[in-house]
């Protein structure tokens, strides 16, 4: 096989078996327009975003000083003091996005979390589950499975994921309520199952 191009890759990280995009009589892998042809534009897209997303990082490297401190003074005031583990990770010298998100998981929501790299495993996961249902926001993408929402804003490294609170139905509703328009599409397995 000659060199995996980028959008295989992206493919593939998604559990695809690159063997089925590989053309053995014309040696070499199915043009990106080939592909396009078999899902769809709007569908490849998605597509290539959620593997670009688990192939290339997914946490915004830093977060901003000011943002670190709105989430220190939240702390302060659910536990009248900061616990040590969040303000050893809020007081180094760059936070990433992954760190703060750890600390409101676990701090504000209760995920019963061990570190920063098991929320990253839990977000990949979901974003890979093929049952995940997927909407789009303008140009963001959200993949809700089990009222689990992650969320993926262009480039690809600024995302989230949180749980649905109980007076929301799904994530269509969610974003109804938020007066956010949204678009629901399809689950990730429907497309898959074209390629």
């Amino acid at each position: 096989m000659k060199k995996t191009p980028k959008y295989i890759k992206s493919l593939e990280n998604l559990g695809i078996d690159i063997k089925r995009l590989w053309s053995e009589k014309e040696r070499r892998f199915l043009r990106k327009s080939e592909l396009i042809q078999r899902v769809g534009e709007e569908e490849f897209k998605v597509l290539e975003t959620i593997g670009r997303t688990i192939r290339e990082g997914r946490w915004k490297e830093e977060v901003r000083k000011m943002d670190i401190e709105r989430e220190l003074r939240a702390l302060s005031r659910k536990y009248n003091s900061i616990p040590q583990e969040a303000l050893q990770l809020l007081k180094k010298k760059e936070v990433s996005s992954l760190e703060l998100h750890y600390i409101k998981r676990k701090y504000y929501d209760g995920w019963n979390l061990k570190s920063p790299k098991e929320l990253d495993e839990m977000f990949v996961k979901h974003i890979k589950n093929p049952e995940g249902l997927i909407y789009k926001q303008g140009g963001r993408i959200a993949i809700e499975l089990d009222r689990f929402v992650a969320v993926i804003h262009p480039p690809d490294t600024k995302i989230t994921l949180f749980k649905l609170k109980d007076k929301y139905r799904d994530y269509e509703d969610y974003a109804n309520q938020m007066n956010m328009p949204i678009l629901k599409l399809w689950q990730l397995k429907y497309i898959l199952k074209r390629l």
